[in-house]
């Protein structure tokens, strides 16, 4: 299955020149476009809900309110088990093995195993990336 590729992030100057067109194009009271809302809440992995409402002048309680539900909507529509990549690795180890992982939420792992080790290290790493050690 081939999966298109993932677009560039725009930069904050890119999307502060973007809204400063609409700005001065839009008709008296029109809202934000959704694309526009979009691209500013794509910054919000990179910069502070504070810089890019400020920058792009946007309220800031109605910016905290899409990038949370944007990030709530990401969470709970993408399932860590559905994209887990199993590891084929036969259950005995006879050599010296450093395994180090680190979730996006913040958690790492490092196992660290010399001579035979005898683990289901696919469990092991499952329930590292669900969260359901």
């Amino acid at each position: 299955m081939k999966h298109a590729p993932a677009l560039p992030r725009p930069t904050l100057a890119e999307v502060q020149l973007r809204f400063a067109d609409w700005r001065k194009n839009k008709k008296h009271r029109k809202r934000i476009p959704e694309d526009l809302w979009a691209a500013a809440v794509m910054l919000s992995p990179e910069h502070s809900i504070h810089k890019i409402s400020r920058t792009l002048r946007l309220g800031y309680t109605d910016f905290k309110k899409r990038v949370e539900s944007h990030q709530s909507a990401y969470s709970s529509s993408t399932d860590p088990s559905q994209h887990f990549i199993p590891i084929d690795m036969p259950p005995m180890h006879s050599a010296e093995c450093i395994i180090e992982m680190e979730h996006r939420n913040g958690n790492k792992m490092r196992m660290h195993f010399k001579g035979e080790a005898n683990l289901d290290l696919q469990s092991f790493s499952e329930s590292f990336w669900t969260g359901k050690a």
